[in-house]
């Protein structure tokens, strides 16, 4: 549900985008000829700058979108958070790849393998239009 809500919102946030995600396994939404895949976990609080965006995924993968787009969604699906995005080749460029098991600095255990980046190295959303 939280992706679908995290979906939801950046279509409504982009005018004249329009949702493909039913049709298209790479990405969810076209805006402006770019294909746009929309990534989304739960929270239980607003969304700090330390916190991280994450994209499931195996080391070196090949990924076939233009743009991600990153929200939170609080755990009541009542409020989502969109905290920013980036082109995939600069995503593959500044995030770490994290596997299933390790730890990071603060105690965190990731739960999936994937590329992890700070929400703070994102683009503000408020830069896409």
């Amino acid at each position: 549900m939280a992706g679908c809500l995290g979906e939801i919102a950046v279509n409504k946030y982009l005018p004249r985008s329009k949702y493909v995600g039913d049709s298209s396994f790479c990405y969810d939404i076209t805006y402006k000829n770019k294909e746009i895949e929309v990534k989304s976990k739960t929270c239980s609080s607003a969304p700090k700058l330390e916190y991280s965006a994450f994209v499931n995924c195996k080391n070196n993968p090949v990924l076939n979108n233009d743009i991600y787009f990153f929200t939170r969604v609080r755990r009541d699906l009542m409020l989502v958070w969109l905290v920013g995005w980036l082109p995939t080749t600069k995503l593959l460029k500044k995030a770490d790849f994290v596997k299933r098991g390790d730890m990071d600095e603060d105690g965190f255990v990731f739960k999936s393998s994937g590329l992890h980046i700070p929400i703070g190295d994102l683009q503000r959303p408020n830069t896409f239009k």
